[in-house]
């Protein structure tokens, strides 16, 4: 019933779309006051706007779509060019990330200088139309039993999520980084302003660089926090490896955990090979069939999870705990990632985000070296397991174009902010994109992990750069992380994304 609904508020919100359409130019746009609630219950004055755009960029279809975005106006008398905040993801809503308090911190501080533009990419949030999919089947139970089983069910999941909107007359090619670059400078021109500055994170520095690729003109500054650079959307296995390693050494020399965990990363080693011979039964509720059931597990859920939590500083100091409560068969450490994981195959996926990641594509040089290192890391092929071939075939992508791979030259001012202890986008990969940018700048936070913009430090310097201050190459320290016993983890509560 639950699932019936869905696709019938998704079909709906298709037929909207496209009668607002009809009755739309390219580059109209609206303008609305809007109460900007951030998530402490914090209401903020600002305008909705909706911006209509071309569907297909390369002219094969006349179809409009709209891009949603919050603009916080400026406080200043004379204000600056207005900052484009583009989040992560690939599929994260830049308005629903902006209403975290610690990032809308940041945005008011950033009010100081310009107006701020909080932005839903193409396929989006509150951009039409949202790509979505509807609720799905549940994946089998023996999904994480092999690394087999889970890319069978993320394949035919990802296979029924482009066929539904294809169905719709929607083609996930359309959504991809070019794309949304282009809506960004579109979006500049309808707000009148002869130049944007760009605050991207993660896969937001993606599209950035995009931009600068595409538009280098009409960019003013562009602050690039946790950097994707061209052909690294593909991440190296041992990269995670050598995370994992220095996690083990921290971990083994803090003195809250007393010796608790002498070598992480042997112990993982140890239960991945006990996974392997006899996989673990972890207890789920199931809403569903209002009953509790058993998910066994393998070794590749175990890769796949710390792989995630290596880069996440609330999560990183979890990972001991983790590993040697199952070294002891014990399941109550993970219970929780794994209810969040198997739900999430019925009802946590949209096309935008595996088209966007699949047609940013990779070099087959690339490729071959993922492929070599995963031979030889204890984590295989986890990091880059949703962008295997048959996931990407099915996704629907657009084509990948061998200049958006290319290295990148630009004069436009950027500043780059790397944490050290960010396995997701590595320090030395942002060396490797500052290297050509004539005017960049690198500020590295030490012990930071893949989320550094909600730092005040990090705020301070990205607010001083996008000012058109001389922000100096320079370090911020974090304090190192805080490791958690077992008992500790076990009885410190974790958020709906198992945090």
């Amino acid at each position: 019933m639950a699932r019936t609904a869905a696709a019938v508020l998704i079909w709906l919100a298709a037929l909207s779309s496209r009668a607002l359409c009809e009755s739309h130019h390219a580059g109209d746009l609206t303008l609305e006051p809007y109460s900007f609630r951030t998530f402490d219950g914090s209401a903020h004055p600002a305008e909705l706007g909706r911006l209509w755009v071309r569907e297909n960029r390369s002219g094969r279809s006349e179809r409009l779509i709209q891009i949603a975005f919050v603009r916080l106006r400026s406080t200043a008398q004379k204000p600056q060019p207005p900052v484009a905040f583009l989040a992560g993801g690939p599929g994260v809503p830049g308005i629903a990330m902006s209403r975290v308090p610690v990032y809308y911190q940041l945005f008011e501080r950033l009010q100081a200088i310009s107006d701020v533009i909080l932005v839903d990419q193409r396929g989006t949030g509150m951009s039409s139309p949202n790509t979505e999919c509807p609720e799905g089947p549940p994946p089998p139970l023996d999904v994480f039993v092999k690394e087999s089983s889970f890319l069978d069910a993320l394949t035919a999941r990802v296979r029924a999520c482009a066929d539904y909107w294809r169905a719709k007359g929607i083609d996930p090619a359309d959504f991809n980084t070019s794309a949304s670059a282009d809506d960004l400078d579109d979006l500049r021109k309808a707000l009148g302003a002869g130049k944007i500055s760009l605050l991207a994170h993660s896969y937001g520095t993606s599209l950035a660089l995009a931009a600068v690729r595409r538009h280098p003109e009409r960019l003013n500054r562009v602050v690039l926090a946790g950097t994707v650079g061209p052909d690294r959307t593909l991440q190296m296995p041992l990269v995670f490896d050598f995370a994992l390693r220095r996690l083990s050494t921290m971990a083994a020399n803090f003195p809250g955990v007393r010796g608790e965990f002498p070598d992480t990363y042997r112990e993982f080693q140890r239960v991945l090979a006990q996974l392997a011979q006899d996989p673990l039964p972890v207890r789920m509720r199931n809403e569903r069939a209002k009953k509790e059931t058993d998910l066994k597990v393998g070794p590749f859920l175990l890769q796949f999870e710390v792989k995630d939590m290596l880069p996440n500083g609330r999560r990183v100091g979890r990972i001991p705990a983790l590993v040697y409560s199952l070294a002891h068969r014990d399941p109550a450490l993970l219970a929780a990632s794994v209810e969040n994981l198997y739900i999430g195959f019925s009802s946590g996926f949209s096309a935008m985000q595996f088209a966007v990641s699949c047609s940013d594509g990779w070099s087959s040089a690339r490729r071959q070296l993922a492929e070599e290192q995963a031979s030889r890391s204890v984590f295989g092929d986890a990091a880059f397991v949703h962008l295997d071939p048959r996931v990407c075939g099915q996704a629907g992508g657009a084509q990948t174009q061998s200049e958006s791979l290319a290295p990148i030259w630009s004069p436009v001012p950027t500043l780059f902010v790397t944490g050290t202890l960010d396995s997701n986008t590595p320090v030395y990969q942002a060396e490797e994109v500052l290297s050509g940018f004539a005017n960049g700048v690198s500020v590295v936070i030490e012990n930071g992990f893949h989320e550094t913009l909600p730092s005040p430090d990090v705020q301070r310097v990205v607010a001083e750069f996008l000012s058109g201050a001389d922000v100096r190459r320079g370090v911020i320290q974090f304090a190192p992380p805080r490791f958690l016993t077992i008992d500790e983890a076990k009885n410190t509560p974790q958020d709906a994304h198992g945090n």
